[in-house]
């Protein structure tokens, strides 16, 4: 029979396989020092060399010259200031074209006359006058016409604060 032999357990934190760590040869930094040594010098050279102030150079002496003086500038010979004095100016400025057409804004479409009289029912709580049209089988509910974009949107806002959703502005031709 064969003997069976149990190894122990490792201990926490032991290896199980052998280092074979060389230990590396300390000496002495000389590269490092002569570095350091050099950054050192350096700096002292601007700290003490560069801030002190050197004396100010002396003025070479110039010959003495007299005094030139400048020829007189001649008068310019134009005469555009005084002609445009007298010009007039016409400009043309066309008149604005306004739009022929209002602004609209439709808020529903609907196939019963019903349904059109109750949404113009609703606007009219809000203070608001709109009118149904037939257009075909259809009753649109339309308020307008508006001179600016922006009466239209104020009204859609005030709308939209009652739950009257859908409303739009049109541009109608």
């Amino acid at each position: 029979m064969a003997k069976v032999t149990r190894r122990k357990p490792a201990k926490r934190g032991a290896s199980r396989r052998p280092t074979n760590r060389k230990k590396s040869q300390q000496g002495f930094p000389y590269i490092a020092c002569f570095v350091a040594l050099l950054l050192i010098a350096f700096i002292g050279y601007f700290v003490f060399g560069v801030s002190k102030p050197t004396p100010p150079a002396k003025p070479k002496k110039a010959a003495v010259s007299k005094e030139e003086t400048l020829p007189v500038m001649p008068e310019p010979e134009w005469d555009y200031v005084d002609i445009l004095k007298t010009k007039e100016v016409t400009v043309e400025i066309p008149e604005e074209k306004k739009p022929t057409t209002p602004y609209q804004m439709q808020c529903g479409s609907f196939r019963n006359k019903g349904d059109a009289e109750s949404l113009k029912a609703k606007i009219a709580f809000q203070g608001l006058a709109s009118i149904v049209k037939k257009t075909g089988n259809w009753y649109r509910v339309i308020l307008g016409p508006y001179e600016r974009k922006r009466l239209a949107e104020k009204q859609r806002h005030k709308l939209q604060r009652a739950k009257i959703n859908g409303c739009q502005i049109w541009f109608w031709r």
